[in-house]
């Protein structure tokens, strides 16, 4: 155990290995090279992630190079509060000079951090390996490959980082490479808008995170995790940041911990700034498994878990914001979902609805909760994803979709993500159909799947907490969850396939042919048949799903909230407080995914027999679904107000460059260019000329006075005779008086 110990930094360089392999190599210049290379490495570094977690889940450390064990207390009932658990593995070294300390850099490792690196590494893996068959036809897979291995670098060296600013730099690594792999398909406007508008919109929440860490280093001096002296959990540090106040009357730990949760809202896509994480399933299919599931969004949970003894320091004046913004996204996302078609914005919409779940349960105080799911949600959300792009790809092969990409191959992906368009999959889609079942009724909170136990404790602790209006809200948001999911999912897999006669997307940025019927499709393909689609299920597209699947069924077995096997495993690994088992609570989360599957299955039991017909719900409240389907027209109102506002602000500026800075400039060359000529003048005048003359003057009086020196003595007697007359006449006139 100790090789997994001694060789955790492995896990973030290897990926970053396949990265550099593959873009500085000729590797690049295989598809199947830079794609088995990324594969390979990274099932090493899941390899070490895995062994790295048994060893800490063993209580095993590394000491100063020797392997010890740890005392580690476990939770017990009725234990309260937030202990940050003690290292495995601590492994800094000397970087840079700050005022009169030395900045160090490393790794920082403790139960927590490996469960963390054993879900990302292997819902990454899955999606790398799944990607291989997705990318196939894609020019540039190497190069998403590439990208991809170096997105699931950064992630897992911000996990295992030992400071804040270690934390932050691979946290904006992950935001570049969220920009590039968004907007992977460049070619196409709504990618590299929605690309530009992901790196934007993040950056809202990293600038004022990044000014968070800036306070707390001016208070504290120090940036490391950890509860020794010197490091940021210290508790006498902790008790005078949450003691002293600072700007706004507000304690120093409260605007830290506030500062810091921004940079939670830009990653996580809680609201307001979530406006970005629809709009990045313009990117291929695995992009959006990886962003959901294993990082980016993973991330921003994480920082809060990570940072939560500052949280905690105040009071509790930070963590009711938490609470308030969790719960809000969780609900709002939902009801958004609802009205959605587009099969891989319903998934986002519900993406942004289950970080909710996990803020909220963060802002109540359960820690636990809101980890465990998280690590249950990257398995079962990376496995809808990657069961929709199983989906998107055997559509795009249907005859009517495949003669609209000749035409418009953006159109035709969107019309392959609808899932108006879809039905029947089931039979011809058999794995896709079981994984992705399997994944939808974990996201429901179905018992005994994994989905079911970790939103189960998420609301145990609200009602146990005494916070009735959360467990309010976050029952209703898990209904409307187990609806729209139903809803997807009996659209999707059943009655029949609407496909030959789709509902077209018609592309903004590129005229549609004339010849073609936009509001149902039938000029595509006249006489195609839902027979005529090759459908097949690639075993690289399979086995991943398979995988991913497995987990979704057997994920909620790490954490049962009584005794037995499994139970307590993760609060006891990570030392906190464990969960008891409410019956009340458990019936109440059961019943209301039971009634949201219900609410679903009889509501569209018989809708879509064709797929221009409306939506059961738009025919009865049809202004409160336009309004969702137009996600409440938040990103509108931006672009009314801080829109209009930066459009203003850029004429103002353009304005000012053009009358007063181009003024400005054109004012100081003209200067410039006088000067130069004046200086030209008094140079070419005076420095040039001068001397020139001068020069030249005295060359012609030598030699005028060398005609002089004649050599005749005759001559020398006259130029004698009239020098002395013309000193006798100096001296009568001028000398004498």
């Amino acid at each position: 155990m100790e090789v997994f110990l001694a060789n955790a930094w492995l896990i973030p360089a290897l990926p970053l290995l396949a990265c550099a392999l593959i873009t500085f190599t000729p590797l690049r210049r295989s598809n199947a090279a830079s794609g088995w290379t990324a594969i390979g490495l990274l099932a090493l570094a899941t390899l070490l992630a895995l062994g790295l977690l048994g060893a800490t889940a063993r209580g095993l450390a590394l000491r100063d190079g020797q392997l010890t064990t740890l005392e580690r207390g476990h939770g017990a009932h009725g234990e309260a509060g937030f202990t940050f658990p003690e290292p495995n593995l601590v492994q800094r070294v000397d970087w840079a000079p700050a005022g009169e300390r030395v900045l160090a850099m490393g790794l920082y490792v403790d139960t927590p951090v490996a469960t963390m690196l054993a879900m990302v590494t292997v819902a990454s893996l899955c999606i790398h390996i799944f990607s291989l068959g997705y990318m196939a036809a894609n020019p540039r897979q190497s190069r998403f490959f590439s990208f991809i291995a170096l997105f699931t670098a950064a992630m897992l060296l911000m996990t295992m980082a030992d400071n804040l600013l270690l934390f932050f730099m691979a946290w904006e690594v992950m935001g570049l490479c969220s920009y590039l792999l968004i907007g992977f398909l460049y070619q196409r406007p709504q990618a590299y808008r929605a690309a530009v508008k992901a790196f934007i919109v993040t950056r809202i929440g990293d600038v004022l995170m990044l000014l968070g860490l800036v306070y707390l280093w001016t208070l504290t001096g120090s940036l490391a995790l950890g509860t020794g002296e010197g490091e940021i959990f210290n508790p006498a540090l902790l008790a005078r940041l949450g003691d002293e106040h600072g700007p706004l009357g507000l304690t120093h730990a409260t605007g830290i911990a506030l500062l810091l949760f921004c940079g939670t809202i830009g990653k996580s896509a809680q609201f307001p700034l979530h406006v970005w994480l629809p709009d990045a399933m313009e990117g291929p299919t695995p992009v959006s498994a990886l962003i959901h599931a294993a990082t980016m969004v993973a991330a921003g949970v994480f920082l809060v878990a990570r940072t939560f003894p500052i949280f905690e320091a105040d009071g509790g004046v930070a963590l009711g914001v938490v609470t308030f913004i969790g719960a809000f996204t969780a609900l709002f996302a939902a009801t958004v979902a609802l009205a959605q078609f587009d099969i891989k914005r319903i998934l986002a919409y519900s993406t942004l609805s289950q970080l909710g779940f996990m803020v909220a349960a963060l802002g109540i105080g359960g820690w636990v909760a809101g980890l465990f799911h998280l690590l249950t949600h990257a398995f079962f959300k990376a496995l809808l994803f990657l069961g929709a792009g199983s989906i998107i790809h055997a559509m795009e092969a249907t005859p009517a979709i495949a003669r609209l990409h000749h035409a418009d191959e953006y159109a035709a992906q969107q019309t392959a993500q609808d899932i108006r368009n879809m039905g029947g999959l089931r039979t011809r889609l058999p794995w896709t159909f079981w994984t992705y079942t399997l994944g939808y009724l974990a996201l429901a909170g179905v018992f005994p799947l994994a989905g079911f136990w970790s939103k189960d404790e998420i609301l145990a602790d609200a009602f146990k907490g005494g916070h009735a209006v959360v467990f309010v809200v976050l029952a209703l948001a898990a209904f409307l969850t187990a609806f729209y999911m139903t809803r997807q999912w009996r659209l999707v897999f059943f009655g029949a396939f609407r496909g030959e006669h789709p509902v077209v997307f018609i592309n903004p940025e590129k005229p549609p042919p004339a010849h073609h019927d936009h509001a149902t499709g039938h000029g595509a393909s006249p006489h195609a048949t839902a027979d005529d689609a090759h459908w097949h299920e690639s075993p690289l597209l399979v086995a991943p799903l398979v995988v991913l699947a497995s987990f979704a069924v057997t994920g909620g077995l790490f954490n049962l909230p009584f005794s037995g096997p499994g139970g307590h495993w993760l609060s006891d690994l990570w030392g906190q407080e464990a969960a008891t088992f409410s019956p009340l609570v458990a019936a109440i989360s059961l019943l209301v995914a039971l009634g949201g599957i219900a609410a679903g299955w009889v509501l569209y039991g018989r809708a879509f027999h064709t797929a221009g017909e409306t939506d059961p719900l738009e025919q009865r409240a049809p202004g409160l679904f336009r309004l969702l389907y137009q996600q409440y027209r938040v990103d509108a109102l931006y672009a009314a107000s801080f829109g209009r506002l930066v459009a203003l602000l850029a004429l103002a500026w353009a304005w000012i460059d053009r009358h007063v800075l181009d003024g400005v400039v054109r004012g100081v060359g003209r200067l410039t260019l006088f000067l130069g000529r004046l200086n030209f003048i008094i140079d070419d005048t005076l420095l040039n000329d001068g001397p020139d003359a001068l020069a030249s003057g005295t060359v012609a009086s030598g030699r005028r006075t060398r005609r002089l020196q004649t050599g005749r003595a005759q001559d020398y007697l006259g130029y004698l005779f009239g020098g002395v007359v013309v000193m006798a006449l100096v001296y009568l006139y001028l000398i004498r008086p």
